[in-house]
């Protein structure tokens, strides 16, 4: 049987996101040197750091979502560009032992932006998940799972495709997991400055990693590991 193939996808468009998905995809390699790594993104951007790169296709609307099943690789890591690994990436992959589809629920869910409905009347305690790291297998259920979500994004006329994946969720048998927020950390904590018995940051997900123009910012961004 062949080795089952594990890596990194991201989606980028313009220089300066694809920059920033380099320095993820760098963080990457750091821990885990044998995972592979691809991204999409304009025609002439430079990919180096990648081990593979695509081209978005013409008419795509939302890439992000739409280019999740033409993943290279069988087991799959989708990260936002404004991420950064830091652990081992091997016992998360482990979940797809089991399980199908896995990603973090948003910290604020209780916020009325996270509760807006579609085309359901979903529970509360139901919360959306946070679309920005999605680990997942190329099941057949799984490929359905994400035709329905962007269908159901596209019909929304929605610019945020995270109520569209709840509501898909809520309606599919696919076999999910939600991850501990360790692995997507949206926010600095004071375990991160002083000593804790809480579990460190596995991968973190923060505004401050995109793009900064005030050099202030980009300074601290470039000093975030």
């Amino acid at each position: 049987m062949a080795e089952t193939s594990r890596g990194v996808i991201y989606t980028a468009w313009g220089r300066d996101h694809v920059e920033v998905a380099r320095r993820s995809a760098a963080s990457v390699k750091k821990w885990n040197p044998e995972m592979g790594t691809a991204i999409w993104c304009k025609a002439g951007d430079d990919t180096s750091g990648f081990d593979q790169a695509f081209h978005i296709p013409e008419g795509i609307k939302r890439p992000k979502i739409e280019l999740l099943g033409a993943s290279p690789f069988d087991e799959t890591l989708y990260l936002d560009n404004d991420t950064m690994i830091r652990a081992d990436l091997r016992p998360m992959f482990d979940l797809l032992r089991k399980y199908e589809l896995c990603g973090a629920q948003v910290i604020l869910w209780h916020r009325k932006r996270h509760q807006k409905p579609i085309a359901l009347d979903l529970p509360e305690s139901f919360p959306e998940i946070n679309c920005g790291v999605l680990l997942y297998r190329k099941t057949p259920a799984v490929l359905t799972f994400f035709d329905e979500w962007v269908r159901s994004y596209l019909a929304s006329g929605m610019k945020i495709d995270q109520p569209a994946f709840r509501e898909t969720l809520w309606q599919s048998d696919v076999k999910f997991y939600v991850l501990p927020p360790q692995f997507n950390k949206r926010v600095f904590e004071a375990s991160e400055l002083i000593w804790s018995d809480a579990p460190r940051a596995r991968i973190l997900h923060l505004e401050l990693l995109r793009p900064q123009k005030n050099p202030i910012l980009r300074w601290i961004s470039n000093r975030i590991r």
